[in-house]
């Protein structure tokens, strides 16, 4: 059975192996500074092992196995802007930007003629070890600061009457809200969130809409360009479920 290596907002990381106890928690770029640093304060991190495959509860992508697994956090972040592209155009993520184990790249919207510009999502991402000990790329969450979800948090056991909670922008105020198990489409709502450039919240119920089939589920929020449709925001959280709620 595969251990549970990620959840919560930051995805931390425990049990990586059976010799050591390091926990690892997935973090943000360090930045540097040219002052100089007393050599006593100066703390040398250990090379740290990567985390197995997480169960499918706590990753966005992939919730299958794919044909083919990605070697790069590049190829990770391409093959899930296309899959959640499906049907809605979305640009070419741009170059990921990889610390260790972990990397984000980030997804632009998309100007008319086709032209990337600004910022749809950070797609975060993780490197992690499968079962006949190769390693590959998965994308853990999505984040737009255009939409925050505050609740349900990620992982989270979603039931019939889950209602979402948050802020967020977006044309005339519209925010899609969907959730997704492993047969599709399981629930869909609108947000009022605000439409002249600042965030207003909303809490909105998304009931489902048949009975869930599987334990886990992705939850969406996003926007649409007016112009063509395309991906303004995307937030996207990994949830959990109860097979047949």
């Amino acid at each position: 059975m595969l251990k549970v290596l990620l959840i919560g907002a930051l995805f931390a990381v425990t049990g990586c192996s059976s010799d050591t106890n390091t926990s690892l928690i997935a973090t943000s770029p360090i930045h540097t500074s040219t002052d100089t640093v007393p050599e006593s304060s100066v703390v040398v991190m250990p090379e740290l092992p990567i985390p197995e495959l997480p169960i499918p509860e706590l990753l966005v992508w992939p919730r299958s196995e794919p044909d083919v697994w990605p070697q790069t956090p590049d190829q990770a972040a391409v093959a899930f802007a296309t899959q959640i592209a499906s049907g809605i155009a979305a640009a070419q993520p741009r170059p990921a930007i990889q610390v260790g184990s972990t990397a984000t790249a980030e997804l632009p919207r998309i100007a008319e003629g086709g032209t990337p510009f600004g910022l749809a999502s950070t797609i975060h991402l993780q490197q992690v070890q499968l079962q006949d000990g190769s390693e590959t790329w998965v994308v853990t969450h999505a984040l737009s600061p255009d939409i925050v979800i505050r609740t349900p948090a990620a992982g989270h056991l979603l039931d019939a009457n889950t209602v979402v909670i948050g802020e967020g922008r977006g044309f005339e105020g519209t925010i899609i809200l969907e959730i997704e198990d492993q047969d599709g489409l399981l629930g869909s709502a609108i947000a009022d969130g605000g439409s002249l450039g600042e965030n207003e919240p909303f809490e909105t119920p998304l009931p489902f809409t048949r009975n869930a089939s599987g334990d886990w589920a992705n939850l969406a929020g996003f926007t649409t360009s007016a112009a063509d449709g395309s991906i303004s925001a995307l937030t996207m959280l990994p949830m959990r479920l109860e097979d047949g709620s």
